[in-house]
């Protein structure tokens, strides 16, 4: 498992997706969902909706061969892509203050457990969300 599973996970499953003419858009819904449990059908449900964001996603490939800096828990795909989702969607400012927010909250979470590594892999989410929009 690992970086290079996901690695091999997620361009299959871009592949799959571009022969069935989905658009970028679409895409990065399937990987949001996918990889990060971002389910936008719930978003009608607040509480529903961020509890199955804090969640574990149908998919996880583990820490092996991730940049250690990257790494806070045993997903770090899951915070990786979530960040590309929020970087795709959003212009950059706003996709900052969402990262800056859900840290918080996180820290508000887990009774002060502050993760710059989250911090760290959110900026590089968004920075590749970003030239996806491009």
């Amino acid at each position: 498992m690992g970086v290079d599973a996901f690695i091999v996970h997620m361009s299959a499953t871009i592949q799959r997706l571009m022969q069935a003419g989905a658009s970028s858009d679409r895409a990065l819904l399937v990987l949001g969902e996918y990889y990060a449990n971002i389910c936008l059908r719930d978003a009608t449900r607040p509480a529903q909706f961020l509890k199955q964001m804090a969640g574990a996603p149908p998919v996880g490939f583990g820490i092996e061969g991730f940049r250690t800096d990257l790494v806070d828990d045993q997903n770090p795909a899951r915070h990786y892509i979530a960040f590309v989702f929020v970087g795709y969607w959003l212009p950059a400012l706003f996709a900052v203050a969402v990262l800056w927010m859900w840290e918080m909250a996180g820290f508000v979470r887990y009774r002060g457990h502050w993760s710059q590594n989250d911090i760290r892999s959110g900026y590089v989410g968004i920075r590749h969300g970003r030239l996806l929009r491009k």
